[in-house]
């Protein structure tokens, strides 16, 4: 009993004992891979930059993924708060939006008293905004809001009564910092705004900046009764749609199919009877909103699609694991020159789990320092990144460090793990018997095998840029159906005395047309209807663009017209507010694409026909038929469009230029501007400017995609320089053996490049499938597009090749140089 007593309370020392010898251990393996490391600088330097340069590559993407999935997450009821999107149907033709008629939400409720909370919202943009006379603002982000909003969104209010201000007229909340903006130092309340042309508010209350992460950020709350003094058509409409969305909370353990049968019935009610065409009601998570470009997000946020996130997420991880096969190409392929050590090691008395901890430690060494390094270049280079992504991504060190961690173990893992296990089972034996390189063959081939990866990858990169770089390049030079050089636009605040203003700037030297209308050509400023083919038959309708625009339209933008006549100024009289509406005499112009769809062979053909507007069932004959031109981005086909001469709604002065001075023509059109306008913000730019920022989404992508491939091809080239450098130092003597037998410098560099040109062509034969399919999936998006061809994967491979043999080369042609007799000498 004694003694079983005594071994059950001897452990306590042993372990003592083993705790130190472990510490003892870990530190020894410590110093002994941080002598290994500094002993190779080329090596370690090239894995340090490589494995710096992934890490900090994935934490930016990291942390931009992170923020776009944060959308709209920090409302409470945010798994329950929906959209009620419309999918209406035109025979082919089907629309998908989350802008809905002003009066849905009024009718689920009158018919539904017991619909769980419904608020409706308008959102606008570009929205002048006078404080005083010396004091104007241009104002994104403004949205109008029911009281209801507050029962599902979260707000954080610091002065005031969001309900109370929200429920009465020509009432206003104001962000933080827009009350900042607006009145510095000084208590906004009690002061008066003038939003827009009519509507005029008092300030009643400061909220918390909305994060950025919204699909609702908005600057300011206004009181949705005031869009009756702000809104120039009525509310009441079910035809119209212009920024206006519902959303709805559903109580908790509800599903939006609990609710279908009651939105079939509002569907059945005031959709299909009334239109003639088919209407289907769909609520959409919250969430979905930012991920679902089907829906177009909302009007102050668009939607992205998650293959974007995909993409960049995959490009980051590819970048790191490019680093890390560099890792690997390096540790395997000087195995020979550890292979003796190992040897050594395991007969003084070694195993091979501490010779795998040993060089597992230099994986991590490496690692950790590349980690550190990475945080430090993400943490000054996410700035530059947020300015130029137009985002406000949060450095949160916390997570940072956090994300960072996870991925310096994986990489350390992933990148040491393969040559610890490899250098760990040399046979002490055979490799200190004999000078041949352990596991030479089988690595050999692994090493081609990832030197192989790393250059598909940069070659599906390098493919990528260059047809995105076409496709950016076919936006800028395509036909775009209009004249969009020296044309200036510049808002109108108001739409009184246009006839005295456009005169007065068409004195304005150097100033050859002026056009007033809602919007250029191509634009945001568009109205979405449908027209009645048959006035007579209701149910035979197209959805359409409408274009509001004057009798200098057409000469301005250099429109064609290829059937019947333009507007003309005495157009404008027969429409005139004086008249009564019974009386007044409308006129359309339509496109040649509305003719296709009225089944029509001849422009001439549609002149004279008659057709029924959606927008408050203007009745009006066709005068004549313009050549297509787009509406809207290259994004999107052309459409049927319908141009209105329409004075109420000229929110855009067009005005062409013909000068050398352009510095000097702004400033008299600004200057003959605020003679009309002297309250208000003069806001003017380029015609081809503003096209350009339809597109900024694809030119920021084109940019990262571009800074990525050339990251990864960097990161191949110094690892490829390195395996090369290496492998030559290994084949000196040969060199020189060769060199004694006559062989020339030529022909020593063709037998040391010819492997590596061999795995890149390999690499190329793989890439080129990969990357003619996804370059296909991604220009699908675009109704407008370029085709991928050939010449593309050839010059992506030929400069490949080329980089490669310039990489593998200067190494070659420097040991084909090198005096035979230094290398023989130890012979």
């Amino acid at each position: 009993m004694k003694k079983a007593g005594r071994e059950t309370s001897s452990p306590s020392r042993p372990s003592f004992f083993h705790l130190f010898l472990s510490t003892y251990m870990l530190r020894n393996y410590l110093k002994i891979a941080w002598r290994n490391l500094i002993k190779h600088p080329t090596t370690t330097g090239i894995n340090i930059v490589g494995l710096t340069t992934g890490l900090a590559t994935c934490l930016l993407i990291g942390l931009f993924i992170r923020n776009e999935l944060s959308y709209d997450t920090y409302h409470a009821k945010s798994d329950r708060i929906y959209r009620v999107n419309i999918i209406r149907t035109t025979g082919a033709e089907v629309d998908r939006s989350g802008i809905t008629p002003y009066p849905l939400a009024p009718a689920m409720r009158t018919d539904f008293a017991d619909w769980p909370k419904i608020a409706r919202i308008h959102a606008d943009q570009d929205l002048t905004v006078l404080v005083s006379p010396e004091k104007v603002f241009s104002a994104d982000n403004v949205v109008f809001a029911e009281p209801e909003l507050l029962d599902l969104f979260d707000f954080t209010f610091l002065t005031g009564d969001g309900r109370a201000i929200l429920s009465q007229p020509n009432q206003v909340i104001l962000s933080e910092t827009t009350a900042r903006t607006y009145f510095g130092t000084v208590s906004p309340i009690g002061k008066t705004l003038r939003i827009g042309n009519d509507l005029t508010a008092v300030v009643k209350g400061v909220m918390q900046d909305i994060p950025a992460q919204s699909n609702l950020p908005a600057s300011m709350l206004v009181s949705f009764s005031s869009m009756k003094t702000f809104f120039s058509f009525g509310i009441d409409e079910w035809g119209l749609r212009s920024g206006g969305s519902v959303f709805v909370a559903l109580p908790a353990g509800r599903s939006p199919e609990d609710y279908a049968d009651r939105l079939r019935q509002v569907e059945k009610k005031y959709f299909s009877g009334r239109d003639g065409d088919t209407s289907e009601l769909v609520l959409q998570p919250l969430r979905d909103i930012h991920f679902n470009p089907t829906f177009e997000g909302t009007i102050l946020t668009p939607a992205i699609s998650p293959t974007y996130l995909y993409v960049f997420g995959a490009v980051g991880l590819f970048v790191l694991l490019i680093a890390c096969v560099n890792f690997i190409n390096m540790s395997t392929a000087r195995a020979m020159t550890r292979a003796r050590e190992v040897g050594v090691r395991k007969v003084i008395g070694a195993t091979q789990g501490q010779l795998v901890a040993q060089f597992l430690s230099e994986a991590f060494w490496v690692t950790t320092f590349s980690a550190v390094l990475a945080l430090l270049i993400t943490y000054n280079v996410l700035p530059l990144v947020n300015d130029f992504m137009q985002k406000q991504i949060a450095f949160v060190w916390s997570e940072s460090v956090l994300l960072l961690a996870v991925l310096a173990l994986l990489t350390g893992l992933l990148a040491g793990l393969y040559p610890a296990f490899f250098l760990s089972r040399f046979q002490p034996v055979r490799v200190l018997k004999t000078a041949a390189e352990p596991g030479r063959g089988g690595v050999a081939w692994l090493r081609q095998g990832l030197v192989v990866f790393q250059f598909t990858i940069s070659l599906v990169l390098a493919v990528g840029v260059l047809i995105v770089y076409q496709q950016m390049s076919f936006f800028r030079q395509k036909d775009l159906g209009f004249s969009q050089k020296a044309i200036l636009s510049v808002g109108l605040p108001k739409q009184n005395d246009l006839n005295a203003l456009r005169r007065s700037l068409q004195q304005v030297p150097g100033v050859e047309q002026v056009s007033l209308a809602l919007g250029a050509p191509t634009s945001r400023n568009n109205f979405g209807t449908d027209i009645r083919l048959d006035p007579a038959n209701p149910a035979k309708k197209v959805s359409i663009a409408l274009k509001l625009a004057d009798a200098d339209y057409l000469n301005t933008y250099g429109l064609k017209l290829v059937a019947g006549r333009f507007f003309e100024h005495r157009d404008t009289l027969g429409m005139a507010n004086s008249i009564p509406e019974e009386k007044r005499r409308y006129a359309f112009v339509v496109n040649e694409n509305l003719v296709k769809t009225m089944g029509l062979a001849k422009p001439e053909q549609a002149v004279g026909r008659k057709i029924r507007l959606g927008l408050n069932d203007i009745t009006a004959e066709i005068i004549g038929v313009v050549r297509d031109f787009h509406t809207s981005s290259l994004r999107e086909p052309i459409v049927p469009m319908v141009m209105m001469n329409f004075p109420s709604f000229y929110y855009s002065a067009g005005l062409k230029l013909n000068t050398q001075d352009y510095a000097r023509t702004l400033s008299a059109v600004e200057t003959t501007w605020k003679k009309f306008y002297p309250d208000a913000l003069f806001e003017a730019k380029f015609l081809d400017q503003s096209l350009q920022e339809l597109y900024e989404n694809e030119q920021r992508q084109f940019t990262l995609l571009r800074v990525f491939a050339g990251l990864a091809l960097v990161i191949c080239c110094l690892g490829l320089w390195g395996l090369a450098s290496f492998i030559i130092e290994r084949r000196t003597k040969e060199i020189g053996v060769r060199k004694v037998l006559g062989a020339s410098v030529s022909s020593i560099v063709a037998l040391l490049s010819r492997d590596f040109l061999k795995l890149v062509l390999v690499a190329l034969v793989i890439a080129t499938p990969i990357g003619w399919y996804a370059m296909e999936s991604w220009l699908k998006e675009f109704s407008y597009r370029i085709e991928v061809e050939w010449w593309v994967f050839a010059l992506v491979g030929t400069g490949a090749v080329l980089i490669a043999f310039l990489t593998v080369s200067f190494q070659s042609i420097k040991a084909a140089l090198m005096n035979p007799v230094r290398s023989l000498k130890s012979e």
